[in-house]
Formats: structure tokens, sequence, C-alpha cells
């Protein structure tokens, strides 16, 4: 008897460390699958402009920007998503039961693909330089603090608006194990039509 309720305590010790681990699985997912969601979205608004609109303005709305440009100029709490946000039907100031507020960062990033004996000038002239612009590479990062890891946990006062893509890259110095990351790039063809 003595024997079994010593076998049964080692299985339920067991047992409750495996469920432990499958809830830190689950939760990590869950941020993974929102962070790709919240890129394929950034992904389809920067695929949905023109590619004269790329190259004419930058993400503040400046023009001429110098390619490549990102949004590193801009302020960190304009860029902050939603986790788990439904549709767009319900309104940005309205709470929506499940959602966290702020839970991702998005950074965008614009470059460009020219022929290097033959290149526009930077920032180039929609009028002139198109021709030039062989491609846009189109790219977009998703960062969040991932706090699913029990052995790797946040500092407290880990703040999203803090974060870089740096952060997430292993072979960077300012790497970061528990800041998660999604990216997505894509080249864009110079599509444009020139009249001659």
């Amino acid at each position: 008897m003595l024997v079994a309720i010593v076998v049964f305590a080692i299985s339920i010790v067991g047992l409750v460390a495996i469920e432990g681990r499958s809830v830190e699985a689950q939760r990590a997912s869950g941020f993974l699958r929102e962070g790709e969601r919240v890129a394929q979205d950034a992904m389809a608004e920067l695929q949905s402009r023109s590619f004269v609109e790329l190259i004419s303005r930058d993400f503040s709305g400046v023009a001429a920007p110098t390619l490549p440009y990102d949004e590193t100029g801009i302020d960190a709490q304009t860029r902050r998503r939603d986790y788990r946000r439904p549709p767009a039907d319900i309104g940005e100031s309205t709470d929506v039961v499940g959602s966290v507020r702020g839970s991702f960062l998005l950074f965008r990033r614009v470059d460009w693909v020219v022929d290097p004996l033959n290149q526009p000038a930077n920032p180039p002239d929609p009028l002139v330089d198109l021709p030039l612009i062989n491609a846009l590479v189109l790219q977009v990062t998703v960062l969040w603090i991932d706090d699913s890891n029990s052995a790797m946990p946040p500092p407290a006062d880990a703040i999203v608006a803090d974060l870089t893509p740096e952060m997430a890259d292993p072979t960077n110095a300012a790497y970061l194990p528990y800041v998660g990351a999604v990216q997505l790039r894509t080249v864009r063809a110079n599509d444009t039509v020139v009249t001659p």
C-alpha cells in the first residue's frame, strides 16, 4: 500500500509539471498567432498603397523620404496594437472582453531595390527616378513581451513601448530572451506605368 501511494504521488507531481508546461505553451502559441495576425494586417495595409505613394511619403506623411525609411521617428504609443482585438465593427476606444490593450508593438520599413550602376537620386523624384526603381522591400516586425516561459520571465518593469527589433535578434548584443517577434517581408515589383 505504501509503495502504491509513493508511485501515485510521483505520478501526480509529474502530471502537474506537464500541465504547467502545457499552459505555458498554449499562452506562447496564442501570442504568436496574434502577432502573426497583427503583422498580416499591417502588411496588407502596406501592400494596398500604390508604388508611387510608398516612395513619395514616409509613415509620418513627410514628402520625399530618403530610402530606406521606417517608423523610428514615430511615437511608440501610436504603433501599439491590441491582443485579440475583434474585427473593425467595434470602435477602437471601446473595451472588449478578452482583448489586452497595447500588447504588441509594430515596426514597418520600406527599402528599395535598384541597379547599383544606375541609381536614382535619394530621395527619389517620382517623375524622374521612378523607372530606375526596380522594386520595394516591405517589412513588418511585430514585438511583444513573452511572459509565457517561467524559466526566462521578463522583468516587472518591462514595457512594450520600449522594445526594438534588435531585442528579438539572438545575434544582436541587445537581445532579450523574453521578447517575442514575428517578421514578414515581401518584395513589391515596380508596377507603375510610365507614359513616354
